[in-house]
């Protein structure tokens, strides 16, 4: 009998254990938020394809949270660069990037993000210099599949991977 104690604390650990993983399964976090899931997922696989795998009612919540995300607008580094960016892309979804160098030796990268059911992508630009990286422009558009971008007259060019153009975006103004 002076083991019954010890018995109901390890059954009501092992209930907890239980109730805990079910709970998991059904629902994904995202940058501290737990986001309810269509159904339960025995394996990641069955997650990543399927395209209806957040439940309806969070779509909304969760293409704000990735248009939202913040990112540094500062990196000493490249790999810090896309460490940062990777913080924002949303488990299972796409994400990439596309890069340019230009005339003055700096160069152009744009981070892409897919959003989850919106058939867009959020696009985060970067200039580089000398290995340090600094903030250009954040903005959601189309999925493109963006491969290169370039400067010209006061725009960035954003190029497919045949080298066709994509979209224009007009340059920022610094702030």
């Amino acid at each position: 009998m002076r083991y019954w104690p010890i018995a109901a604390l390890m059954i009501l650990f092992l209930g907890w254990w239980v109730w805990q993983h079910r709970r998991d399964a059904e629902t994904i976090e995202y940058r501290g938020e737990r986001i309810k899931l269509s159904r339960r997922y025995q394996d990641w696989s069955d997650y990543k394809n399927d395209p209806n795998n957040i439940a309806a009612f969070e779509t909304a919540r969760v293409q704000k949270l990735v248009m939202e995300a913040p990112i540094a607008h500062s990196f000493s580094n490249r790999l810090d660069m896309f460490r940062a960016s990777q913080e924002i892309a949303f488990p299972g979804y796409g994400s990439g990037s596309g890069e340019g160098r230009e005339p003055d030796g700096s160069e152009l990268v744009a981070l892409t993000h897919e959003i989850p059911r919106a058939e867009k992508d959020r696009y985060i630009l970067f200039r580089g210099r000398n290995g340090h990286y600094e903030f250009l422009d954040d903005f959601v558009e189309r999925q493109f599949g963006v491969f290169g971008i370039r400067e010209e007259g006061g725009v960035y060019i954003y190029s497919l991977q045949d080298g066709r153009e994509a979209f224009r975006r007009p340059m920022r103004a610094a702030k």
